[in-house]
């Protein structure tokens, strides 16, 4: 942040009170402010709407929508893993620091991303993978997790259901086999993975309803996508924390089988009788 700050600066030594105090805000309010339209900064600082076309143009911007194009993409420009490393060293001293430092952000995590989505959103996005026969999910590198988990659970729910496995090769293969109306699940967190970005850019192409789950509206994958979900991963940690979208691949998945009871019922009542009969799983004690 205090890199952005002296950035912006910089740029706009000779801002006037108002647009320095909206540029403050816009600094310390990152996350916030890169989604607000030129209203709603102008009302949340108490400033006119000129006074935000004024600031985009006194830091060197054409308009305000190429400064917002800026503050996105500094936004975005993660930190790598080695300097997220170093940076949670600095902040911890014991094992219990550490324990309850990641676990206070993931409660804020999930707070965050519960206040993020928009339930309309939420609804389209669940009945969309209801209406279709044929589902593929595309997470790679650490995201695979979440796509695996998800493709399981959507599994128990009988679903026609197939995850990309990375590395395998046959992927683009078995894309070529993508029909109109089956859907495509892209999921990924900065930094954004190519392949998952292209899968879905394919899919979009070949006329498949395309779904996503990331960390925001402008993320790469939400171009190619009809519908968004997005769950905060920030985590001062060399790994990102995947409690919030888990949270939310939950919170999808008991939706659908609510939305869909009759058949989700049935389903797991079947499950059950294949799981006895197998025996998977260890017999508990009577």
């Amino acid at each position: 942040m205090f890199t952005l700050h002296r950035f912006f600066k910089e740029k706009g030594h000779r801002l006037t009170r108002s647009q320095n105090r909206l540029l403050e805000y816009i600094l310390s309010h990152d996350e916030e402010s890169i989604f607000l339209n030129i209203e709603g900064l102008a009302r949340k600082v108490n400033v006119s709407e000129a006074t935000v076309v004024r600031l985009a143009k006194a830091l060197g911007y054409k308009g305000f929508p190429q400064f917002q194009k800026e503050l996105r993409l500094l936004f975005k420009n993660k930190l790598t893993t080695t300097s997220r490393l170093q940076k949670t060293v600095k902040k911890v001293t014991t094992e219990g620091d550490v324990l309850i430092k990641i676990l206070q952000t993931d409660i804020h995590n999930i707070e965050e991303t519960l206040k993020q989505i928009p339930p309309t959103e939420f609804r389209q996005f669940v009945r969309a993978i209801d209406s279709v026969e044929r589902i593929v999910i595309v997470g790679l590198r650490s995201a695979y997790s979440l796509a695996i988990f998800l493709g399981i659970a959507l599994e128990f729910l009988q679903k026609n259901v197939w995850v990309i496995q990375p590395g395998i090769g046959d992927m683009w293969d078995r894309l070529l086999g993508l029909r109109k109306g089956e859907l495509v699940i892209g999921i990924s967190f900065p930094r954004y993975t190519k392949q998952t970005i292209e899968v879905l850019r394919f899919a979009k192409e070949r006329g498949c309803k395309t779904l996503a789950i990331t960390d925001s509206p402008v993320s790469p994958l939400a171009q190619y996508a009809d519908h968004v979900l997005t769950a905060r991963y920030q985590m001062d940690s060399f790994i990102e924390s995947f409690t919030a979208p888990l949270s939310l691949t939950n919170a999808i998945v008991t939706a659908l089988g609510i939305y869909s009871r009759k058949s989700t019922m049935r389903s797991l009542k079947e499950l059950e009788k294949v799981w006895e009969t197998q025996q998977i799983y260890y017999p508990t004690p009577k």
